[in-house]
C-alpha cells in the first residue's frame, strides 16, 4: 500500500520563512532503523522503540495503540522493501526485542576483477534514459563501492540540441570493452514502463494478473485479465499472456498499460480449455527462439491508416488548458523515498563528501526534493536511555527556504558531509543498502545485450567471460524475483541486424560513412558523416554523427538510410571523437527559420513519445493522454509521422494540416486496396 507522507518535523526560527520541510514518514522510518541498530545485539522492545524514536515519542499522547501499531507496521514494511530485515516475533509479545543484525545489513561485499569493473563501467554507459542511468549509477556504486565507475552524468543542455556536446564528466571510452557493443546506446521505454517491467519480473510464473489496457485506436483503457507467460523487448517492452476473457494468447505493449499491474484477486478458476492453452504456450515457448516470433499486428499498414482516419475524424476537439512543460514524473511512493534517503545517507558517509550537484544527478530529483531529503536525514535520530536526543548533523547545514537553497547552497556546491551520533551505527549505515529492482534489472539488460551482441564479434572473447561472471555475481544479491531475468532479458534483436552492425563497426572503427539519406520530408541527399553512436530509441535506430555537409552533429534514422558505404581509410575528426566521449541522448528537433507551431494529442500508449518533440506547453490527462504545443520544421515530416503512428498521434491545430493528414491517409489506404 502506498503511504502519503506529510510534512513534519521541527520548525526552527530562520530569517527567511521556512517553506520546505522534512518528509515526516521518511525521517520516522530512518529513525526506527537507526534506533534498533544503535541498541546492538540486545535490541529494543516495542515500548522502548516508542519511547526512543523521536517521531513516535512526539505523538505518543495523541495516538491510540491501534494507530501506533499500524504506523509501526507500515514503517517496518518500508524498511523491508529497502532491504533491511527486522527480526520479528512468531507471535505478538510485549517483551519481544526487535533486532537488526549488522552482519545482514546491506549488500555483502563483492570482489570484482579489473575486467569485471571495466565491463560494469561500460554497462552503465549503455543505457541513455536519464532516470535509468541514475539507477545504473547507484547499482554500480553498490557493487563496486566508491572507487568504482564514476557517475555517467551529463551537463545540462537545451531541449533543442540535437546531440550532446563533449562532456568532461563522461567516463573515458578507453575503459569500454573492445567490442562493437561499445558503439551501442539505447533508451527503451518510459520511467513508468520500466516500473511495470520490474513489477512483472518479480511475479511468479503463470501469475494471474489484471491491468487496464488501451488498444490501438481506443480512446479509453479497458480492464484485462491475463495469465502471465513471459515478457520481452523488440523496440517496445511487451507482456505476453493468456487472455482469460478472449481465451487466447495475446501480446500487450507495456506503454499501452495504464496504471499498475496487480495480482488478480480473487483468482478465478481456470477452465480446462484455459489450462490446455497455457500448457501449450509454455511448451512452445521452451522451443521458440523468441517469445515475440510472429509479432507483426502493429505494423499492418491498413490498420495503421484506419487508425489515422479514426483519430482525425470530424472537427478537432478543443484541447485542455496547457501549462509550461516540465519533466512529468509520478511522485515516488513512500517506500521508494525511504530507500532513496537511506541510499543517499550511505553514499554521503562512505564517500566522505559529495557535492549537491552530484546528488541531483545521481537520484534524478529536483532541488526541492533534495532539500526535503537532506532535512529528513537531519531530523533522523533517537533518544538515548538518558533522554537526550541524538540526531545526524549535516555540514554545511541546509537552509529551510527553497530560494536560499537554490541561490546559495546549490550555487556554492560545497561537498556535503554527515556527522553520525554513533560511530558504530554510522559504519553500518555506510554500506550500500541493496540493488534496487530498477537498478538491478537495467544492469542485467545491459549485460545481456552486451553478451548477445558479442556473439558475432571475434574480438570479444577477452571480456565476455568477465561479463558472464559479473552477471552470476549480481544474481547472488538480486532482489527476490529477478533471478530468471538475470539470464533471459535483453534489449531485443535490432542491435544484431546486419545494417546496425555495419553502423556499429564504423563507430568502433573510427572511420567515416558515405550516406544516401532521405529526411523526414522525403528529400534525398548524399553526405559524408563521422559516426559517434548507434542509438536505439524505442523502436527506432539512429546513427548519431558529425555531418560534414551541415557542419554540426546530426541524427540519422536508420530506416531512412537508402545507401551506406564505409570509408575505412578516412578517419573521423577530433571533434567527432569528442562527441563520441559524451553520453548519447535522444534526438531533439532544432528550431530554424520556417518552423511552424502545432498542437498535438498523443494517446496514452504514445505519451512518452512526446518528449522527443520538445514540448513547450502540455497537459497530461487522467487516462494518460498527453496534449502538447510544439513546432515542426516540415509539414511533410509531421504528416508522415501521423501516418506512421496510426492514430496514436492526432493533429489538433493547424486545421489545414489536420485535413492534409486525413487526405493522405485516405489516398494511401485507397492505393493499398487497389
Amino acid at each position: 500500500m502506498t503511504e502519503t507522507i506529510d510534512d513534519g518535523g521541527a520548525h526552527p526560527a530562520a530569517e527567511e520563512e521556512q517553506d520546505v520541510f522534512a518528509d515526516y514518514g521518511v525521517a520516522r522510518a530512518f529513525s526506527l532503523a537507526a534506533s534498533i541498530l544503535d541498541a546492538g545485539a540486545g535490541g529494543l522492545t516495542k515500548a522502548e522503540i516508542r519511547d526512543r524514536v523521536e517521531h513516535y515519542r512526539s505523538q505518543s499522547e495523541e495516538q491510540s495503540e491501534d494507530a501506533w501499531e499500524r504506523l509501526f507496521s507500515r514503517d517496518k514494511d518500508h524498511l523491508r522493501s529497502s532491504g533491511i530485515a527486522i527480526e520479528e516475533p512468531a507471535a505478538d509479545r510485549e517483551d519481544y526485542r526487535y533486532r537488526i543484525d549488522p552482519a545482514d545489513y546491506g549488500l555483502p561485499p563483492l570482489s570484482l576483477s579489473e575486467t569485471e569493473t571495466l565491463v560494469l563501467s561500460r554497462a552503465t554507459q549503455l543505457w541513455a534514459g536519464s532516470r535509468t542511468r541514475s539507477w545504473l549509477d547507484q547499482a554500480s556504486w553498490a557493487l563496486a563501492g566508491p572507487a568504482g565507475p564514476a557517475p555517467s552524468s551529463s551537463a545540462s543542455r537545451s531541449p533543442h540540441d540535437q546531440m550532446p556536446a563533449a562532456d568532461s564528466s563522461a567516463a573515458d571510452s578507453s575503459v569500454a570493452p573492445a567490442s562493437s557493443s561499445g558503439a551501442l546506446s539505447f533508451n527503451l521505454g518510459s520511467d513508468e514502463e520500466f516500473e511495470r517491467l520490474t513489477e512483472l519480473a518479480a511475479l511468479p510464473p503463470q501469475q494471474l494478473i489484471r491491468f487496464d489496457y488501451t488498444g490501438r485506436g481506443a480512446q479509453q483503457p479497458a480492464p484485462r485479465r491475463v495469465v502471465l507467460l513471459d515478457f520481452a523487448a523488440r523496440g517496445h517492452w511487451y507482456l505476453i499472456g493468456h487472455d482469460l476473457d478472449r481465451g487466447a494468447r495475446r501480446t500487450f505493449r507495456l506503454d499501452r498499460v495504464h496504471g499498475p499491474i496487480t495480482p488478480l484477486r480473487p483468482e478465478p478458476a481456470l477452465t480446462e480449455a484455459d489450462r490446455v492453452a497455457i500448457d501449450a504456450a509454455v511448451s512452445t515457448a521452451a522451443d521458440a527462439g523468441s517469445p515475440l516470433d510472429g509479432l507483426a499486428g502493429d505494423e499492418d499498414p491498413r490498420r495503421l491508416l484506419r487508425g489515422v482516419l479514426d483519430a482525425h475524424a470530424g472537427p478537432a476537439p478543443k484541447p485542455p488548458r496547457l501549462a509550461p512543460a516540465g519533466t512529468p514524473r509520478r511522485a515516488d511512493p513512500a517506500h521508494r523515498k525511504v530507500e532513496r534517503v537511506l541510499a543517499m545517507t550511505a553514499y554521503l558517509i562512505s564517500a566522505d563528501g559529495v557535492r549537491p550537484s552530484e546528488l541531483l544527478v545521481r537520484h534524478q530529483i529536483t532541488p526541492k526534493q533534495l532539500l526535503k531529503d537532506l532535512l529528513s536525514i537531519q531530523q533522523s535520530g533517537s533518544f538515548g536511555p538518558g533522554q537526550y536526543g541524538e540526531f545526524i548533523d549535516i555540514h554545511p547545514a541546509p537552509p529551510l527556504n527553497l530560494d536560499s537553497f537554490t541561490q546559495d547552497y546549490l550555487a556554492t556546491d560545497a561537498p556535503i558531509t554527515l556527522a553520525m551520533p554513533s560511530a558504530r551505527t554510522g559504519d553500518v549505515l555506510a554500506r550500500p543498502l541493496t540493488l534496487t529492482k530498477p537498478g538491478a534489472l537495467s544492469l542485467l539488460i545491459a549485460l545481456n545485450t552486451m553478451i548477445s551482441a558479442a556473439d558475432t564479434d571475434t574480438g570479444a572473447q577477452s571480456w565476455v567471460a568477465a561479463a558472464e561472471s559479473l552477471r552470476e555475481k549480481i544474481a547472488t544479491v538480486l532482489p527476490e524475483g529477478l533471478q530468471e531475468a538475470a539470464t533471459t532479458v535483453a534489449a531485443g534483436a535490432r542491435a544484431h541486424s546486419e545494417a546496425t552492425a555495419e553502423l556499429r563497426d564504423a563507430v568502433t572503427g573510427g572511420y567515416c560513412l558515405q550516406l544516401r539519406y532521405e529526411d523526414a520530408s522525403g528529400t534525398i541527399t548524399e553526405r559524408v558523416v563521422e559516426p559517434t553512436h548507434v542509438y536505439l530509441d524505442g523502436p527506432r535506430t539512429y546513427l548519431q554523427a558529425w555531418c560534414r555537409v551541415a557542419q554540426g552533429p546530426r541524427n540519422f534514422l536508420s530506416s531512412r538510410i537508402r545507401e551506406q558505404r564505409p570509408l575505412t581509410q578516412e578517419p573521423i575528426s577530433e571533434t567527432a571523437r569528442q562527441l563520441a566521449q559524451a553520453p548519447a541522448e535522444p534526438p531533439r528537433p532544432p528550431r530554424d527559420s520556417g518552423a511552424f507551431d502545432v498542437v498535438l494529442r498523443f494517446s496514452p500508449a504514445a505519451s512518452a513519445l512526446a518528449d522527443r518533440y520538445a514540448p513547450q506547453r502540455q497537459r497530461i490527462q487522467p487516462d494518460g493522454a498527453r496534449f502538447i504545443s510544439t513546432w515542426f520544421q516540415s509539414r511533410e515530416a509531421l504528416i508522415r509521422l501521423c501516418l506512421q503512428l496510426g492514430g496514436d498521434l492526432t493533429v489538433l491545430a493547424p486545421a489545414e494540416i489536420r485535413e492534409q493528414v486525413t487526405a493522405r491517409a485516405r489516398e494511401e489506404l485507397s492505393a493499398l486496396a487497389g
